[in-house]
């Protein structure tokens, strides 16, 4: 079974406020622990929800895939939010493997979000996923599949 990583990039050009969409690359690994290592590059798993560094000109969103087929990804803009956040588009596979970080720690707060990582219409990549992802369970991490409806 082949895995592709999707991998959009957002820049802010010199002397603009708003980011633009810079680069979409997709590319292909033999094993779910493969593709991982590259993903891990970009993104923490173990407690951080953002993406590593905090480059306040760059903005990267990535999802794992079983299919080569291109993702749509795009900046967006909340009316209540003073910020752009790039986003892929919502996943059309049947299952969904997520990652919910949850933070209880009174220093910080509470704080709780849900992360796809993955999305893929075969059993056995779920299973694969599992199995990798069990390593970076903890107090604040927890992975679990999704079940869409089949289309």
């Amino acid at each position: 079974m082949k895995y592709y990583l999707h991998r959009a990039v957002a820049s802010k050009p010199k002397g603009s406020k708003k980011f633009k969409m810079t680069e979409y690359t997709i590319q292909e690994f033999e094993s779910f622990k493969k593709v991982l290592e590259v993903y891990k590059r970009d993104f923490l798993l173990e407690g951080d929800t953002e993406q590593r560094g905090f480059s306040t000109e760059k903005k990267i969103v990535m999802r794992i895939t079983t299919t080569k087929k291109k993702i749509r990804a795009r900046l967006y803009k909340s009316p209540l939010r003073t910020f752009q956040v790039l986003v892929l588009n919502p996943p059309t596979s049947k299952y969904r493997c997520c990652r919910e970080y949850l933070e209880t720690d009174p220093e910080y707060g509470i704080a709780q979000d849900i992360f796809l990582i993955f999305e893929t219409n075969y059993q056995k990549a779920c299973d694969e996923f599992l199995y990798e992802m069990k390593k970076y369970e903890d107090k604040r991490n927890s992975f679990f599949i999704e079940i869409g409806e089949d289309k």
